[in-house]
């Protein structure tokens, strides 16, 4: 059967067409961008089939897990058994099961970004669905929350927002570093929390990182203030980073908007990063795992800016000023001083 003959299971069970998906590379891009571009009708199908597909890599995370869940595929599994008129029951992979893999896989994926909770003040009627953002490590997206403020998420991160912001607020929740261009609304607050923390807004463009029991607010432009557990407020100015180390303490400067703010642009900073700084960068940024297998001077550091490149790349380039070797294995980087061996 030819490609312009497929429908979306067909796609699902080609190998070439899965290689391409989950491992892209010079000869697969040139024919299925070519492809695509020659049969324009079968764009959406394509489209969806690679959704599917990349879902299938993080079908661990689903928050699918009920009787529900087994019931569908089940049910789905035992009419593909039952047997033909006159004939044996066997065992095949039909289109049944191919549908009901495919229903697994959507029925997962939908529960992974969303899902419902129940109101304590109104236990009677259920509350707005929460929509739930999830970034891996090494992966970033971008998107529009339901009052039209656009959302840069990064690798390592996740953001839980309603369906829609009440009449008076508009909440979200925050684990990681997003960057937000809020659409301005002076009758609702714009409300970030943190692990104890708020980040109050009007209408204005920022930049929260939540990591290692550490929040940093970078603004770009407008007003914003941050509310602690205690109630005590800090309004933060345009060109300022406020930041609130895992001690409680506060400290403000203003900020390099490079160095900052880079990531959304795919641009990796280092300044004077020690070694565990770069490590945690580039384990999030390419979604790896490092380990170092040498002896390093306390005051090693590292400073570099590298626009979009592969780890390879970035790698290279470390490992040149400081005079490391490396080895990639797969998701796994083992990084050596000769010195040492």
């Amino acid at each position: 059967m030819k490609y312009d003959e497929f429908d979306i299971e067909d796609f699902l069970n080609d190998e070439f067409f899965i290689q391409w998906v989950k491992h892209p590379g010079d000869e697969t891009d040139h024919f299925w961008i070519k492809w695509v571009a020659e049969h324009p009708e079968k764009i959406q199908l394509i489209q969806k089939a690679r959704q599917i597909i990349l879902f299938v890599d993080y079908k661990d995370k689903s928050f699918l897990s009920d009787k529900a869940y087994t019931d569908l595929y089940e049910n789905i599994v035992q009419k593909s058994e039952e047997p033909e008129s006159g004939k044996g029951t066997r065992f095949h992979w039909s289109s049944w099961h191919k549908v009901a893999a495919i229903l697994l896989v959507v029925f997962s994926s939908f529960y992974c970004i969303r899902y419902f909770v129940t109101s304590e003040q109104h236990p009677s009627s259920p509350s707005p669905g929460i929509i739930v953002k999830c970034n891996p490590a090494g992966q970033k997206s971008s998107f529009k929350l339901p009052d039209g403020t656009v959302v840069i998420l990064n690798a390592s991160s996740k953001l839980e927002y309603p369906e829609d912001f009440s009449s008076e607020t508009r909440e979200l929740s925050l684990s990681g570093e997003a960057f937000f261009c809020v659409k301005e609304d002076k009758s609702r607050p714009f409300i970030i929390h943190t692990d104890q923390d708020e980040v109050r807004v009007l209408g204005t463009t920022f930049n929260v990182s939540n990591h290692q029991n550490q929040l940093a607010i970078a603004l770009v432009e407008g007003s914003l203030a941050l509310k602690e557990a205690s109630g005590k407020e800090t309004t933060i100015r345009p060109k300022e980073l406020l930041v609130k180390d895992a001690y409680g303490q506060l400290r403000s400067s203003i900020y390099d908007p490079v160095e900052v703010l880079g990531w959304k642009d795919k641009t990796l900073v280092f300044k004077d990063d020690s070694f565990l700084q770069l490590v945690d960068k580039l384990e999030r940024w390419y979604g790896v795992k490092i380990s170092a297998e040498m002896e390093l001077d306390s005051l090693w550091s590292y400073s570099g800016i590298y626009q979009d490149k592969s780890l390879e790349y970035v790698l290279d380039g470390i490992s040149i000023a400081s005079e490391f070797t490396y080895k990639i294995d797969q998701k796994n980087i083992t990084i050596t001083n000769p010195k040492q061996q």
